[in-house]
């Protein structure tokens, strides 16, 4: 697993699943199976006809986000 952080990548020897258990659920969120987003730097939620959706971070860094996880992401993101 990688830890993106200020564009930089991270590589952890972890799974999501643990890294998961050690996150504030106040400002982390899953949003596919292979991201979390910290909900402080998400700058916009862009659904896609899909069902899915797009996520840009306040960074410009752009990341997907599966349908199974998107409306639990609106809710938590206000909107």
């Amino acid at each position: 697993m990688n830890l993106h952080v200020h564009g930089r990548d991270y590589p952890l020897r972890s799974t999501m699943a643990a890294i998961e258990e050690r996150l504030d659920p106040a400002r982390f969120v899953r949003v596919h199976r292979g991201y979390f987003v910290n909900l402080d730097y998400l700058a916009q939620i862009e659904p896609l006809d899909t069902g899915d959706a797009r996520l840009t971070m306040r960074d410009g860094a752009t990341i997907p986000c599966s349908r199974r996880h998107r409306a639990a992401l609106r809710e938590r993101f206000g909107g």
